[in-house]
């Protein structure tokens, strides 16, 4: 394992534009996929067989506050009950489309975090994992966020596959002339909705440059309770992991596994990588 010193220590829903108010293959595995979204964190538990053990990588860089955070486990096997095991001493650093090299501390449950690392808009970074002697390196685009222009609520009647209740709709300008990936993420009186029909991503497709609503069919809401809503500005790569993840989740449980979720690491790790910026809004339901 090679040794770096810090050469920077500070370092879904349907869409609408507003003129109608939005490889790893693996063959013959069976896999379970658990998503768990506490807060900002993304814990993914990927089971194969007895003799496939693999990295899982989960990297999360905010352009808000500077701080990176990679989660680091081992998939276990299929048929065990034991939690996935903790990869403890790895080499995390991050490095920047300028070669500033930049440490993660390891802080316990297989957790590395940097703070207040100088995030920039359209930078690409690079994050390496030195692992059980082999290396794996993702690469992320941070873009610029997008600005949430406003939240609203409407009540839908109760229907065959939909209890009744008040839905979100969001609504923000598309910035023209670029692809844009995003994700949304919903918090109910504080807490996050991380079922895995609460996984919002979509890109710009046919509405470049326009406004777009984004109705949030599948999170219900009384009259009291208080919404948050993120819209995160992610890049093609995160978007497409989170695509096939949820593709991946949505299989009938037992199916067999074509592939897992498409990892931006290298050397066969499984996971992402993602640099993101974001807008949050809140509204109450009265």
């Amino acid at each position: 394992m090679k040794h770096h010193k810090s050469q920077h220590n500070h370092h879904k829903s349907p869409l609408h534009h507003h003129q109608s108010p939005p490889n790893h293959f693996l063959s013959h595995l069976l896999f379970f996929l658990l998503l768990i979204l506490a807060g900002c964190e993304k814990v993914i538990d990927v089971d194969l067989n007895e003799t496939s053990p693999e990295i899982v990588i989960e990297g999360n860089l905010s352009f808000e506050d500077g701080v990176l955070k990679v989660i680091i486990s081992k998939t276990g096997s299929y048929f065990s009950t034991t939690p996935s095991e903790k990869v403890e001493n790895a080499l995390v650093y991050l490095v920047d489309d300028e070669e500033t090299l930049m440490n993660a501390k390891h802080i316990g449950l297989g957790i590395y975090k940097a703070e207040g690392l100088p995030a920039r808009s359209g930078a690409e970074y690079s994050l390496h994992v030195e692992a059980e002697e082999r290396e794996f390196v993702a690469k992320s685009t941070l873009h610029a966020p997008v600005k949430l222009d406003s939240l609203s609520y409407e009540y839908q009647n109760s229907a065959r596959f939909f209890d009744g209740g008040y839905r979100i709709l969001l609504y923000f300008s598309d910035p023209p002339g670029e692809e844009n990936f995003y994700r949304v993420k919903v918090h109910k009186n504080g807490e996050l909705l991380n079922e895995v029909g609460d996984l919002i991503v979509f890109d710009d497709s046919r509405l470049d440059g326009k406004g777009i609503q984004v109705r949030l069919r599948g999170q219900l809401f009384d009259r009291g309770d208080t919404a948050t809503v993120q819209l995160l500005t992610i890049d093609k790569s995160t978007w497409h992991y989170f695509t096939t993840f949820r593709e991946m989740a949505s299989l009938n449980p037992g199916s067999p596994a074509p592939a897992n979720p498409a990892s931006n690491f290298s050397n066969g790790a499984l996971g992402y990588f993602s640099a993101w910026s974001g807008d949050e809004k809140e509204i109450i339901i009265e």
